[in-house]
């Protein structure tokens, strides 16, 4: 959530989702790929999930503890580059 959160990695993302959109919508049958794509995609989210379930729960200590480090890591970088912090068009 951190690094989506970042101005230069939400502003990539929004021009990247800007393009989809705008491609799916220009082109039919692209369209209809994606669409495809897109409804797969949810479909294995789903199963994933679920089925992923049991395991994450027994993880969840581990996986605070790689959360945590991530976050001070995270830190450590936006210490290092107050950049990061920018707004794009500033950088």
């Amino acid at each position: 959530t951190r690094v989506a959160n970042l101005p230069l990695v939400s502003s990539a993302y929004d021009m990247v989702s800007s393009a989809y959109t705008c491609t799916k919508e220009s082109h039919p049958y692209v369209r209809s790929v994606c669409d495809a794509a897109e409804k797969g995609v949810r479909t294995l989210t789903a199963a994933a999930a679920s089925g992923a379930q049991p395991l994450l729960t027994r993880l969840e200590p581990q996986i605070s503890t790689a959360n945590e480090l991530a976050c001070k890591g995270l830190d450590k970088l936006e210490e290092k580059l107050p950049i990061l912090q920018q707004p794009p068009q500033k950088v």
